[in-house]
């Protein structure tokens, strides 16, 4: 829209305004007065806040690092301190500091005084760990002395909650050592017994033991063949030999040695001359057994008529067969005996599997509870210097920051803020219902509408002028106009100052009117 038509609807909305005065000073008044009287019923509200802040620093913390828990906020802070507040053993306690144990001793109205503080008390977070809680109410005393009794009491049940807890965390881990204590000597007295009956030794020692048997049942298996090889070869021999032998018998050997020594000359010779010493030696020895064939030959002609004797190789053999069969059965007891003793230690390595899965499981409950008990120890002390620390005031301390402030103004829209904007609000409404009025009707206001209901053009515009009779109608509207302002006027402060200041209305006119009749005398 250009800036000529909203000059035009200005115009139109004045001249309509002018041509009702009273009606629409009345509807403006009327909204004025509406608006005032709203700010005068509405109860005035007063504010105070607190802010507090979580102190979660202290000199013990840093000295002894990790040896202490320290009772710490919870990471919802702002939840947590709210939950505390809005309890109802909290506001019972409240409601018993400020209204005293009388008051609200029915539980329906108990319930609905507490469901007001709720809603009155306000706890927000802000940055850090700073918190802030409010009240409000619209009695500035009440609201005062509530606040801070709120925040009075949270602080002692924080701090009493710190001390319950780490008590009752402390009486707690003291029972599970007593506890852990206890099994712990049970389990190590169970593997003391299973040590001292179980006397297999270990897996490494019946392994080793194994392993060497069977070492040494190969061995002799081995040895068992040879032995029965040599069994065997001795009874072969045996067989070609006769029991007893006849007196050829040393001839035999004789001849034998004599046809050794013949070969060994004629070796000899091929390579030295016959004189040369070993040729010469050999000689002599052949000259030897030739002549001990010619004593063995007499000898055997005195004994012709003796019988026959043993064969010295025939039991040479028996003795060697007997032994050999000695030996093999000495071979053979001793493998049985090895075998028995495998067997025994397959049967010790069986109960050593057995024996051990219950010691690993003995040993493993011993490890674990002793584990368990050494760490529930140092939690004990752990739990004891932190119920130390709590009850000296180490931790998390709720501290106030800012102190309530007594509320001397309420909050939020005073009766001067109604006060000021009833005229305004007023005008306001007055212009619109004009603007709203010319925008629906169907007169016409302006000459550029003309051209929407005619094709005829227009020559000219006459303005309005009223005659003597009208003006003189306007002046006394216009009286009557700033008589019925000033009266509104006047009645509309005296409303908001006998409100402010809890005087009647007619007290509030008594110097209004001396001083007006001073003026007029």
């Amino acid at each position: 829209m250009e800036l000529n038509e909203i000059y035009k609807y200005i115009i139109a909305v004045w001249h309509e305004i002018s041509l009702r005065k009273l009606k629409s000073a009345l509807l403006a008044t009327l909204v004025s007065f509406g608006i005032l009287a709203i700010g005068i019923m509405k109860p005035s509200v007063f504010n105070s806040e607190v802010t507090i802040y979580a102190d979660t620093q202290n000199i013990i913390k840093p000295l002894l690092g990790d040896q202490t828990a320290v009772t710490k906020v919870k990471e919802s802070r702002t939840s947590q301190v709210r939950d505390i507040i809005y309890s109802p053993r909290q506001l019972n306690k409240v409601i018993v500091r400020i209204y005293g144990k009388t008051a609200f001793l029915a539980p329906s109205s108990r319930d609905k005084k507490i469901a007001e503080l709720r809603q009155a008390l306000q706890v927000e977070g802000l940055n850090g760990n700073y918190l802030k809680i409010s009240y409000q109410d619209n009695d500035a005393d009440l609201t005062f002395r509530l606040l801070n009794e709120v925040v009075r009491l949270f602080i002692e049940d924080s701090a009493n909650t710190k001390r319950d807890e780490s008590r009752g965390a402390f009486n707690f881990i003291e029972q599970q050592v007593s506890s852990y204590k206890e099994q712990l000597l049970l389990a190590e007295n169970k593997l003391k017994s299973f040590k001292s009956t179980h006397l297999d030794g270990t897996e490494t020692e019946v392994e080793s033991r194994i392993s060497t048997l069977r070492n040494d049942i190969e061995d002799m298996k081995i040895q068992e063949m040879e032995s029965q090889t040599r069994i065997s070869s001795l009874k072969n021999q045996l067989r070609s030999q006769d029991k007893f032998s006849s007196n050829d018998y040393e001839a035999a050997l004789y001849y034998t040695r004599l046809n050794q020594l013949q070969q060994q000359l004629n070796n000899l010779l091929l390579s030295y001359k016959s004189d040369y010493p070993e040729v010469v030696e050999v000689k002599y020895q052949i000259s030897d057994t030739k002549k001990s064939i010619a004593d063995l030959g007499n000898r055997k002609n005195e004994k012709e008529g003796f019988a026959n004797e043993f064969n010295p190789l025939y039991t040479e053999l028996s003795s060697k067969l007997s032994t050999a069969q000695i030996e093999h059965n000495t071979i053979k007891n001793r493998l049985n005996a090895f075998d028995d003793l495998l067997e025994k230690a397959y049967q010790r390595r069986k109960r050593i599997a057995n024996n051990q899965a219950e010691l690993s499981e003995l040993n493993r409950d011993n490890s674990v509870i002793k584990k368990l008990y050494e760490d529930m120890l140092a939690n004990k002390e752990k739990a004891r210097l932190s119920m130390v620390l709590d009850i000296e005031g180490q931790g998390v301390n709720y501290k106030v920051q800012e102190p309530a402030v007594y509320p001397t103004v309420p909050s939020g829209p005073r009766l001067l803020h109604f006060f000021i904007a009833g005229p305004i609000i007023g005008l306001l409404f007055l212009l619109g219902v004009a603007t709203a009025k010319i925008m629906l009707d169907n007169k016409i206001r302006f000459a550029s509408q003309l051209s929407a209901f005619s094709q005829v053009p227009l020559l000219v515009r006459i303005n309005h002028n009223m005659n003597r009779s009208e003006r003189k109608k306007r002046r006394l509207s216009n009286i009557v106009l700033t008589l019925f302002l000033f009266c509104a006027v006047t009645l509309y402060m005296a409303i908001a100052l006998a409100h402010k200041y809890e005087t009647p209305i007619l007290e509030v006119y008594t110097p209004l009117h001396s001083r007006l009749m001073e003026l007029l005398k």
